[in-house]
């Protein structure tokens, strides 16, 4: 077990995270007086529509909350930060492949359903020790839910007033059983074909990586499947570093299709693509096999 570096108390570090994430919600929350004119809410968001998807002001502030509210508690500390809205500073760049500590932050996980105003959005911090996840924090504002991941500790799900919720790995599911959380706007023809194989229960379209990893671990879903081409559009280290932590903390599983762990900082593109799976039950390994058969 790795401890945290010199000067760097967990307790202390745990709290800065949970103020900081409070304030990311109460920033994206205050968008919502505008939640009736749809007009003015995408104008005060100033969205700009990149080739990786939008990007507002909503985005920027939370980003500049998270990281400038960790490097000022902790000004002696040589943390980088790769954030989605700073990957510009470090692609085509090795420099944090060859750090211990990194911290990985999606200010704004689903972008398109906050301005949508769907609530299903999510705000991801993950700090990491040798590419591994240390802690890690998802938030979801629109059910004032925070989760929090501690190696040695777990995950667990809290609000405001510190009052704790814990998950357990549910029972082992059949396929047909399971109820199958995939994404609203990014979908393959690929992915349709593999769901009409699976014929799951129920199929349930849901925004933000963090968000259907929540919906998992509270039993509203069974099973995620990320379906994407890496030489296309895919996911990167930011949408699934501190899902992954929260769930497995959890113990559940998120892999890829052959039931291995996912890796953080391989390169520095920081994709997450082809087929990934995530779930609570206990026979994950299972029907990461039949999955893979299926699509042989």
């Amino acid at each position: 077990m790795n401890s945290f570096p010199e000067g760097v108390e967990k307790s202390n570090l745990l709290n800065v995270i949970r103020d900081l994430c409070w304030k990311s919600s109460d920033i994206l929350r205050s968008y919502s007086e505008y939640e009736k004119n749809t007009s003015e809410l995408k104008k005060k968001l100033e969205i700009n529509n990149l080739k990786t998807g939008p990007v507002t002001s909503a985005d920027l502030e939370v980003n500049q909350e998270i990281i400038q509210g960790i490097k000022e508690k902790y000004p002696n500390q040589q943390w980088l930060f790769l954030s989605e809205e700073s990957t510009k500073d470090f692609q085509n760049n090795n420099k944090l492949l060859s750090e211990d500590w990194i911290w990985i932050i999606d200010p704004l996980d689903g972008t398109k359903d906050f301005i949508n105003n769907t609530g299903e959005y999510a705000v991801h911090i993950s700090l990491t020790y040798k590419k591994k996840n240390i802690l890690a924090a998802v938030l979801i504002p629109f059910k004032e839910e925070l989760w929090i991941y501690l190696q040695g500790e777990g995950s667990w799900s809290e609000n405001r007033f510190l009052e704790k919720k814990i998950y357990k790995c549910s029972q082992k599911k059949e396929l047909s059983s399971i109820r199958v959380v995939i994404s609203k706007s990014h979908r393959y023809p690929e992915l349709n074909n593999l769901i009409n194989k699976i014929k799951p229960a129920e199929i349930i379209g849901m925004g933000s990586i963090g968000y259907k990893i929540a919906s998992i671990i509270r039993n509203n879903a069974d099973l995620y499947i990320s379906f994407s081409d890496e030489n296309k559009s895919c996911p990167k280290d930011w949408d699934m570093a501190a899902p992954e932590a929260i769930i497995k903390g959890c113990g559940g599983e998120f892999t890829d299709l052959y039931g291995n762990n996912l890796s953080f900082l391989k390169d520095n593109q920081y994709k997450q693509g082809g087929i990934l799976i995530a779930s609570m039950t206990k026979n994950h390994k299972d029907i990461c096999n039949r999955i893979r058969k299926l699509i042989a």
